[in-house]
């Protein structure tokens, strides 16, 4: 007989050793399970180091109580069956503090110095016999016996689990979600559970029972790895569902089959090697058929609610092509998730690039939503790392401690369970959030599963119907800005021919200033003649017929006084005439006495206020015609203010009598000139406008805008200024201030 492990003959049938081998394969494959869903976390590989020692251990019993050879056993006891029992240990305390980084991070020596010791009691237990003396020729199958040392080896096992025991009560009592903290207390019965196992000592001590350590280690491992895969919401019915369905599917597919070819075994003749393959053809191709229909069935018998799911997110899919109207998108994308996944509360925000914050575009059950700015730290996390969020789960992410309570805050204000982001191009665009259910249940794997497979459809569909409401709005901003740069041409168009009539208008009033020189000098010879004749005809006449010659001498001089003003008016302009020393008094008592008599025929009174003021430089005709344009703009000011029903003169005593009052004064070293009137005002969009070319608020043909835009040129050349003040419908008051002269003496009176 041979000692080795290969050789069957050194193995025996034991039925008792067959649950402790199962239950070890299996617990390594439930840690292979979880270790497969997420390779990276600390957690599952910290549970699959604890699996696959337990598995170890319950495998090394099995294989132990099934040897035949007693010096095989033990060899196989010491080396194989002792290393899962010594690493165990520090595994489950490893485990313990993987659920915190912060934990993790404080008891990382206290692991390493676990795994040091288990090294160390395992080297005893394969070099001496202090650990393992020999084995025990149980009923059930060979049992080691203890070592001296194996009590201390028992005391140290039991503290470390006490220890990691303590770790997850540290865990409860820091657990801010109620899913982590009755995770842990799952995890408080299973190590109470586990405690169980430690009977199979009892043997050393004379107490003979039998070794049932399998059961409690396997009800161990699978409540943790329960907790690992529900906080993780991992897909742990599809295991099971997969598992149940092979057993049915072995059930109802195999079992008739085998039924079948036990009661048709007569129709084929086992001496004819053609009768047996065309039966056995006939069957697989009866069983093939039979399988690949059946099979289909059980499927969505075991995963209805994997096939409603996937069902409704290719029946949404193809929707989200004829959705382009975002409006249309939010209030399906809301409709199809209250109706399918039963959610009471659901809001969407999308991001507000010119407001730089993430704003509610949907609500369902929820009003008075706030927006969040775009680098909440939360949604910058979202954006990072493009998963959906479970509240109850997120704030177990190492990377959240920093801003657990801004989470907190987030899910309160959303009154939300889930929050699904929608990146594109690594940038957050939109965020969907989840409320509790009506049927008050959580949301599973498939749901989550579903949102998350849903999630790249939708970011698309959002991405393009933003993109397609801003081409909208875009195209009806250019439709209003054509519009408008049509009424614009349009408003310009009859401005330029307004401007073309005045050009018109000025050219012929050009025209006239020259005729009126021409006139007015052909006039001035007849009224000599007029005025001389009175002379000499008063030298002879009679009393009552000098008063009539007086009258005629008046008129006549009048006239020859109104024609040589209309002679100096005509005369050269600025760039030929020098300035000279002007009484400023003299032009407005000039020009007073030139306009005096047509404004007292239109019911306009003129006042002056001639202050004592120095002579200034310039040249006088050009001065007059300052004047003569301001008293002018005054008169008509006047009469557009009388043609409205309510107008009346406030210092008239209530008469419709129109008051132009033109002073002058010294301030300071300067001299000012200041018309003002009692007219219709000039409103204060009018005022920056006044003094341009062919401005005018009058009707074509009553006035070339010219006016004031002339004297401007005129002041400049004198280097004066002319402001404006102007209450629309109570008066304009134009202020003329010249610079100082003070070279030029006050003029006598």
């Amino acid at each position: 007989m041979t000692n080795s492990i290969f050789d069957p003959g050194n193995y025996h049938w034991n039925v008792y050793a067959l649950p402790h081998f199962l239950v070890g394969v299996f617990i390594s494959l439930e840690g292979l399970f979880v270790f497969f869903q997420g390779k990276k976390a600390v957690t599952h590989i910290a549970y699959l180091v604890t699996t696959l020692t337990a598995g170890v251990w319950l495998t090394g019993v099995g294989l132990v109580c099934f040897m035949s050879q007693e010096e095989l056993a033990l060899a196989v006891s010491r080396n194989y069956t002792w290393f899962g029992i010594v690493f165990v240990t520090p595994a489950v305390y490893f485990f313990s503090t993987t659920w915190n980084a912060e934990l993790l991070k404080a008891k990382k020596r206290w692991v390493l110095f676990n795994y040091l010791t288990a090294a160390c009691f395992y080297v005893l237990c394969v070099t001496t016999p202090w650990i393992v003396s020999g084995l025990y020729p149980y009923a059930t199958g060979y049992f080691p016996k203890a070592g001296f040392l194996e009590p201390l080896f028992i005391v140290w096992f039991c503290t470390v689990i006490v220890f990691a025991f303590a770790n997850f009560v540290w865990l409860h009592r820091r657990a801010e979600t109620p899913v982590l903290k009755k995770n842990i207390r799952l995890m408080f019965l299973a190590f109470a559970i586990s405690f169980v196992g430690s009977v199979e000592y009892f043997p050393n001590y004379g107490i003979p029972v039998f070794p049932v350590a399998f059961l409690p280690l396997f009800i161990f491992t699978t409540i943790i790895g329960y907790c690992v895969i529900r906080y993780r919401l991992m897909d742990i019915e599809t295991v099971i569902h997969k598992t149940l369905m092979w057993l049915l599917t072995t059930l109802i597919a195999i079992v008739p089959f085998g039924a079948v070819i036990y009661w048709t075994q007569w129709l084929r003749d086992p001496s004819s090697v053609w009768s047996s393959t065309l039966y056995y053809l006939a069957v697989s191709i009866t069983f093939y058929f039979y399988f690949r229909t059946i099979q289909p069935r059980l499927d969505h018998l075991f995963q209805r609610r994997r096939a409603n799911l996937l069902a409704l997110f290719t029946e949404f899919s193809g929707e989200l092509v004829h959705l382009k109207n975002l409006r249309d998108l939010l209030q399906n994308f809301a409709r199809m998730l209250r109706r399918r996944l039963y959610v009471r509360r659901l809001s969407v925000y999308l991001l507000d690039d010119k407001k730089n914050e993430f704003v509610p575009v949907i609500a369902k059950g929820l009003r008075n939503l706030k927006p969040f700015p775009k680098d909440h730290p939360f949604l910058v996390w979202m954006e990072k790392h493009g998963e959906v969020v479970v509240e109850g789960l997120v704030g177990a992410h190492p990377e959240v401690e920093s801003f657990k309570a801004a989470i907190e805050d987030y899910f309160a204000v959303t009154q939300s369970l889930v929050a699904v982001p929608f990146v594109l191009g690594e940038k957050l665009i939109g965020v969907a959030h989840l409320g509790r259910k009506a049927n008050l249940h959580r949301f599973g794997f498939r749901e989550i599963q579903f949102l998350t497979q849903l999630r790249s459809p939708m970011t698309i569909a959002f991405s393009n119907s933003m993109r397609y409401d801003d081409i909208r709005a875009l195209s009806e901003e250019l439709k209003r800005w054509n519009t408008e740069l049509e009424k614009r041409v349009e408003d310009r168009t009859r401005e330029l021919v307004r401007t073309q009539e005045q050009l018109v208008q000025a050219e012929k009033l050009a025209t006239l200033g020259t005729l009126a020189g021409g006139v007015a000098h052909e006039i001035n010879n007849p009224l000599t003649a007029v005025l001389t004749n009175a002379q000499i005809l008063k030298m002879t006449a009679t009393p009552d017929v000098k008063e009539s010659l007086d009258l005629i001498e008046e008129g006549a001089r009048r006239c020859q006084t109104i024609v040589q003003k209309l002679m100096k008016y005509a005369r050269k302009t600025a760039e030929e005439a020098p300035h000279k020393p002007v009484d400023l008094n003299e032009a407005v008592r000039g020009t007073c006495a030139l306009l005096g008599f047509q404004f007292q025929q239109e019911n306009i009174r003129v006042e002056t206020k001639l202050g004592r003021i120095p002579l200034i430089s310039g040249i006088a005709n050009e001065l007059e015609q300052v004047i003569t344009n301001l008293l002018v703009n005054a008169r008509d000011a006047i009469q557009a203010a009388s043609a409205t029903p309510h107008w009346t003169d406030p210092s008239s005593g209530g008469k419709t009598e129109g008051t132009i009052v033109i002073e002058t004064r010294s301030s300071g070293a300067h001299v000012e000139l200041l018309v003002t009137d009692n007219g219709i005002g000039v409103s204060k969009e009018n005022l920056k406008k006044i003094f341009d070319p062919f401005f005018t608020t009058k009707d074509v043909g009553s006035g070339t805008g010219l006016g004031l835009a002339v004297s401007f040129g005129i002041l400049k050349r004198h280097n004066a200024s002319i402001t404006v003040t102007s209450d629309p419908g109570r008066g304009t008051v134009f202020t003329v201030r010249f610079p100082p002269t003070p070279l030029h003496p006050l003029p006598q009176e």
